[in-house]
């Protein structure tokens, strides 16, 4: 019996396309992998957040609450707050080194310990993140910059312990 080459390479063809479809070979038509948009456009009729929203949520809402206005006897409010809403440089401070010791605001006392965060947010979330809770509740302190936050974590550098509010009131 005569064989030709092109009866070997057809059963040769056969043998290999049904081979490989054995499972792990190749991927079963709905097990694809779902195509994720890198750049996400907000739905119609959602609302985006607003730079520096996502950060406060993460990081300070469990604290200082959605709304902004803290747990009395815990953890002071930031709305109104002087310090928030004063000149950039004390609000970055405190969010870099923290802050601790006892504070009266609106008559209530707090005395706890902010967690400092320079090791855990970087210039530009420090930026945006201040310059949300500066913008949000009624507060009306100007916009934070990546900037600011880099020449003010330069110059306290060598800062190790949290500030008091005493502390703040020195010039930087």
């Amino acid at each position: 019996m005569k064989i030709t080459y092109a009866l070997l390479i057809s059963i040769f063809l056969v043998i290999s396309f049904t081979s490989c479809n054995v499972k792990g070979f190749f991927v079963k038509p709905g097990d694809d992998p779902q195509w994720v948009d890198p750049n996400p456009q907000p739905k119609a009729g959602a609302i985006a957040e607003l730079p520096g929203e996502k950060v406060f949520k993460s990081k300070c809402a469990a604290c200082h609450q959605a709304n902004g206005k803290g747990l009395p006897g815990s953890y002071p409010p930031l709305v109104g707050s002087k310090l928030l809403n004063t000149e950039p440089t004390t609000p970055i401070r405190i969010v870099l080194h923290g802050i601790q010791g006892p504070i009266v605001r609106e008559g209530q006392s707090y005395n706890g310990a902010m967690t400092p965060h320079k090791d855990i947010l970087n210039d530009l979330e420090i930026a945006e993140v201040l310059t949300y809770a500066r913008s949000q509740w009624g507060n009306t302190g100007a916009a934070v910059t990546e900037d600011e936050v880099k020449a003010v974590r330069a110059k306290t550098a060598s800062q190790t312990v949290s500030y008091t509010e005493a502390d703040l009131t020195k010039p930087l």
